[in-house]
């Protein structure tokens, strides 16, 4: 790992750790120790599988995140309290053009974590996902979050 690769990644740590605790200056004596463990599992992981972090990468994934969720969210909210509460639920299978195990690990959380869909299960080639409504452009924006989640990785899925 180089020194500026280091330095980057302290400072991702450091600031989710400061966000994760509202600023506590008493909770570094536990985010600290976090911190270089992190580091030390972060290293382990990129050296099997030659990974380098874009920073730039990982700012554009988190503010589609923001996005992605905001619109999630009034879309979830708008459908429980229509009249008819306009649902098409499914199960729809996604193929994966990631290839690695850490980036398919992150773009399945993300799916998770968004309003509206559920990881159910990742294979070898692709994810099972579940939706609120199959009608919308699910793949599309599978497509873009799985771009996003590639940047962070500098690799073309």
């Amino acid at each position: 790992m180089s020194t500026i690769g280091l330095i980057s990644r302290t400072a991702i740590f450091a600031f989710t750790w400061i966000v994760l605790t509202k600023g506590a200056l008493d909770s570094w004596v536990v985010g600290l120790p976090t911190i270089v463990i992190a580091l030390f599992i972060d290293y382990r992981l990129s050296r099997g599988e030659r990974n380098r972090w874009s920073l730039i990468g990982l700012i554009v994934y988190i503010l589609s995140f923001l996005k992605f969720s905001i619109i999630g969210g009034l879309d979830v909210v708008w459908r429980a309290y229509h009249p008819r509460m306009p649902l098409s639920p499914a199960i729809i299978e996604y193929p994966l053009r990631l290839r690695s195990l850490s980036a398919r690990q992150l773009f399945m959380s993300t799916v998770s974590l968004l309003p509206g869909t559920l990881s159910v299960e990742i294979g070898e080639k692709n994810l099972i996902v579940h939706v609120l409504d199959a009608r919308r452009p699910f793949d599309e924006e599978l497509k873009l979050i799985e771009s996003r989640v590639a940047a962070i990785f500098r690799f073309d899925p």
